[in-house]
C-alpha cells in the first residue's frame, strides 16, 4: 500500500525541519525511512549515542515519537514538528527513576522546573537510582 499524502507531506517537512536546523547529534548519513502499510517510520539516529535515538512514526490520523524509553502520540502535525524542532535543539531532557518496584520517567523542556510529562511503569529492580540525561541531538 502506498503512502498518503499527508504522510508524504509531513515527512518533506521533517526533512526541511532537520535541513534548516541541521543538529550537530544528529548522524545525518544514517537517517533511515520504512515504510509499509500506510506508516512511515522515520529512524534518526544519534552520532555517538544510542540512547538519544529519536524515531517518528507516521500515520494518516497521528504522529508518534520515541526517545528512549518515553514516547508521545500527537494528534496534530504542528505540534509534533515543534516537539522534533526541540529534541534538535537539545531542549528536551529525561529522568528515570529506578525503585523497588516502578520506574517512573519524567520529560522536562526549556528547563523547565515541572515535567511536561510523567510515565509510571511496573519495572522493577534492585538498585534504586535515579539518572537525568539529555534527550534528542543538541
Amino acid at each position: 500500500m502506498a503512502l498518503t499524502p499527508a504522510i508524504r507531506e509531513f515527512m518533506v517537512r521533517l526533512e526541511h525541519l532537520l535541513d534548516v536546523k541541521a543538529p550537530p547529534g544528529l548522524d545525518r548519513a544514517s537517517v533511515a525511512v520504512t515504510t509499509a502499510n500506510a506508516v512511515a517510520l522515520v529512524r534518526l539516529p544519534h552520532v555517538s549515542d544510542r540512547r538519544r535515538d529519536v524515531e517518528v512514526e507516521i500515520t494518516d490520523r497521528h504522529v508518534v515519537v520515541r526517545y528512549a524509553p518515553e514516547h508521545i502520540s500527537f494528534t496534530s502535525r504542528d505540534e509534533a514538528l515543534r516537539f522534533v524542532e526541540m529534541l534538535c535543539d537539545g531542549r528536551v531532557e529525561i529522568e528515570v527513576s529506578h525503585h523497588l518496584l516502578w520506574t517512573t520517567m519524567r520529560s522536562y523542556r526549556d528547563g523547565q522546573a515541572l515535567p511536561f510529562r510523567r510515565t509510571r511503569m511496573p519495572w522493577p529492580t534492585l538498585r534504586p537510582r535515579t539518572e537525568r540525561r539529555p534527550a534528542g541531538f543538541g
